[in-house]
């Protein structure tokens, strides 16, 4: 063990009110204490000459000369018999280094748990005592945001909080107070929320915080960390900008009990949160906006996983609950989800009052879901996913839904789409914009055992198809070749008893029949289209029948039947599909080719 020294610091004064003004005490004496109010004085110290001694004296200027503290001893609370007392750090020392703490330096308002390290604790600025311990993490905050900011260092042990923390700034986008609070690691570093309090951590009044290393565990309705801005006139109406929040996990208990959010922050601004770790919770991530004279956002997210227990939850949600003053521009990277349990959505956009725009999603998981991506409101958006699966073994479940006021998003490529059980790719209701289209591009579906992909266009048969492939063992009606959809480009129908059409993808379509045939009704079919059908008569004469009845053909009064296709001809048929009369009237006949 050895003693450091103390005193003689640029910061090591004893000062006095005077008229109204601050001046030096000199010849005042300062004793020191283990604690900032009660605890125990320190007498086992030695002046400049090694004399010992059990107080220290200000000489003319009101400095504190320099002297050496007990062994060990890297901080003590110094007492002038004022109003209070002050801390002060052994000169070059680092608190907490000869017993274990570790890694808590001298410069921090250090807040140790009840079960820290004894050293770490002798050297802690507050202390814990396991109960209601958002008091001493509180009044940590409370100095380094009254002092213009600060860092405060969270110990190892848990920090049991029977009501929310809060970081706060002063409500003036102009007046920066940066709040840092530091932990040893996510599992060794907790905040446990309490039963019944709203949140662990709650931000306020454009306050800009630095977030690094902790745990927050969470049950019931609680959430874990919380923004809302106060719409203060000077706040910009933001919650918190210019923040950082790294290396975090937020736990629930994971039986299903908890119905918050781990992270639900109201009016965020130009912020990064990286390396998050959710997992046990009802609901994931939620971003929302705020007031109607401010759009928030300019996030960046990297490397996020959560995990869902519970049903009708949502890993991902960024909405707008005012029509104006939206959120947009926001960038997720490396973003993964896992449900577990019923009705929960993997991403949730503009399910607010107002749109949101402009966020950008790359590879992204998302896995055992009833709704992957859900686009309700807004416009580009976009979505690169890397592997996404739906709830394993339930028929009709949607992976990518469009809203009516949808309009340019687009899932620009997916990895893998795996089917387990018969799945709409997309459902595409974009009445809003339909010039505007929603596209679904560059996707490869693997369908299991007898599963069926199908898909739903908008009602204008806008939504762009493309790159869209797909294998297995399934039945997948919505490819989309490269090159297929072409205007120039003839697809090529399957001959078989009932000829099967999908309209949408494309307007010239061929078979060659080797017997007589019916034309099926024509699926996903859109109001106006003009679709030719080409028929080649191969082995013989052949005849066409054409499907009737609902979405089927009918005849007008200038071409009322079809006759045989002659061996080795080609007849073309001409139709134009009718949404009112559901019908496809038949508008062109040609023959003997």
């Amino acid at each position: 063990m050895a003693r450091n020294d103390f005193g003689a610091g640029v910061a090591d004064f004893v000062v006095r009110p005077a008229d109204g003004l601050w001046t030096v005490a000199p010849n005042t004496a300062v004793t020191f204490w283990s604690a900032r109010e009660g605890g125990s004085q320190y007498t086992d110290l030695l002046d400049a000459s090694a004399t010992p001694i059990t107080e220290v004296t200000t000489d003319s200027t009101g400095s504190i000369p320099p002297f050496s503290g007990p062994d060990s001893v890297t901080g003590m609370w110094a007492d002038a018999g004022g109003e209070k007392r002050a801390w002060i750090e052994a000169r070059g020392a680092v608190s907490g280094g000869g017993g274990g703490g570790g890694g808590y330096t001298s410069i921090s308002r250090i807040v140790a748990s009840a079960t820290a390290p004894a050293d770490v604790r002798a050297a802690a600025a507050y202390v814990c005592d396991g109960i209601a311990d958002q008091e001493e993490i509180q009044a940590a905050l409370d100095d380094a945001r009254d002092n213009g900011g600060g860092e405060i260092q969270l110990t190892v042990g848990d920090y049991n909080l029977t009501a929310p923390l809060s970081v706060e700034g002063t409500d003036d986008v102009d007046v920066e107070i940066g709040i840092i609070v530091r932990g040893q690691g996510a599992r060794i570093t907790r905040l446990v929320a309490g039963a019944g309090i709203t949140a662990a951590i709650h931000l306020t009044k454009v306050v800009r915080v630095m977030f690094d290393s902790f745990g927050i565990t969470v049950d019931g309705a609680t959430d874990g960390i919380t923004s809302a801005t106060t719409n203060g006139p000077s706040s910009g109406h933001r919650s918190f900008w210019n923040s950082s929040f790294k290396n975090l996990q937020v736990e629930g208990p994971w039986d299903g009990g908890h119905t918050g959010w781990a992270i639900n922050m109201g009016s965020p601004f130009r912020s990064v949160f990286e390396n998050l770790e959710i997992g046990g919770v009802g609901n994931g991530v939620r971003m929302y906006s705020e007031h109607a004279d401010f759009n928030p956002g300019d996030l960046t997210f990297e490397r996020c996983f959560v995990e869902l227990v519970g049903n009708g939850g949502v890993a991902y949600k960024v909405e707008s609950t005012t029509a104006d003053g939206v959120m947009n521009q926001m960038e997720f990277e490396m973003v993964e989800a896992i449900a577990n349990g019923t009705g929960c959505t993997g991403i949730e956009i503009g399910g607010g009052v107002g749109p949101v725009h402009h966020t950008h999603w790359r590879g992204v998981n998302l896995e055992q879901f009833d709704k992957l991506i859900n686009v309700v409101r807004g416009g580009g958006n976009t979505f690169r996913c890397n592997y996404v699966e739906l709830r394993a073994g339930v028929t009709g479940l949607t992976a990518f839904t469009f809203g009516a006021n949808t309009y340019n998003n687009a899932i620009l490529s997916c990895g893998l789409f795996f089917a387990s059980a018969s799945a709409v790719l997309y459902a595409d209701g974009n009445t809003s914009l339909p010039s505007q289209p929603n596209s679904i591009e560059r996707t490869r579906i693997y369908t299991d055992g007898t599963a069926a992909v199908t898909g739903t266009a908008n009602p204008s048969g806008t939504t762009v198809r493309k790159g869209i492939v797909g294998s297995g063992t399934g039945t997948i009606s919505v490819l989309h070749t490269p090159g297929i959809t072409a205007p120039s480009q003839v697809i090529t129908l399957t001959d078989a008893a009932t000829i099967a059409t999908d309209a949408s993808r494309g307007s010239h379509f061929k078979v060659t029949m080797a017997g007589n045939r019916t034309l099926g009704v024509p699926t996903n079919p859109t109001d106006g289209q003009r679709v030719v059908w080409e028929v080649v008569a191969s082995g013989g004469a052949r005849t066409l029948a054409l499907a009737a009845g609902a979405g089927g053909f009918v005849f007008g009064s200038d071409i009322t039947a079809l006759t045989a296709t002659v061996s080795g001809k080609t007849d073309f048929i001409g139709a134009v599909y009718s949404a009112t009369a559901n019908a496809w009237r038949v508008v062109a006949y040609a023959k003997g080719y």
